[in-house]
């Protein structure tokens, strides 16, 4: 039940990001350009503001949609077969809420082995690779396979602001 409502709760957000972005879009193309630079008479700065704002701004939506849409990276099958097949040589410790470097941990919820820096998503409910956080605002965790279009968001977010 409580991952259920942290799903609403994150897809809710995802909802408010992207109303947002779309907020930003219409009132940077038909207020600012269409109604100001005109009435101040920079009707000129019009044609290189739109190229400029709109591509940062579609730039960031695809990597929106990238960050929501992408995998964050699951801990593979074969990775795990080759764990268990290593057996005492690789021993695997017992997960800690600290960082545990160069350790194989085993993850109580999902009862399977995973790498280093691999964490459990309470809202996903899988291990996910190098992950980095659980993202209410893309409803999707940042992780090995995301983390580039993550940044990428911000970047291309950043751009488009300003």
């Amino acid at each position: 039940m409580a991952n259920n409502s942290l799903f609403c709760a994150s897809l809710a957000t995802q909802s408010v990001a992207l109303a947002v972005f779309l907020y930003e879009g219409f009132a940077y193309n038909m207020v600012y350009l269409r109604r100001i630079l005109p009435a101040v008479g920079k009707a000129p700065l019009i044609p290189p503001f739109a190229v400029l704002f709109n591509t940062a701004w579609g730039l960031a939506i695809w990597s929106y949609m990238k960050a929501h849409w992408v995998d964050p990276g699951t801990v593979p099958k074969g990775w795990q077969d080759w764990v268990r097949s290593m057996g005492e040589a690789l021993p695997v410790a017992p997960a800690r809420p600290e960082w545990q470097p160069g350790k194989a941990t085993y993850c109580k919820k999902c009862e399977i082995p995973r790498p280093e820096r691999a964490k459990h998503c309470k809202v996903c409910e899988t291990c996910v690779l190098r992950m980095d956080h659980h993202c209410p605002w893309i409803n999707n965790c940042v992780g090995f396979n995301n983390h580039k279009f993550f940044l990428l968001l911000g970047i291309y977010s950043g751009l488009a602001c300003v």
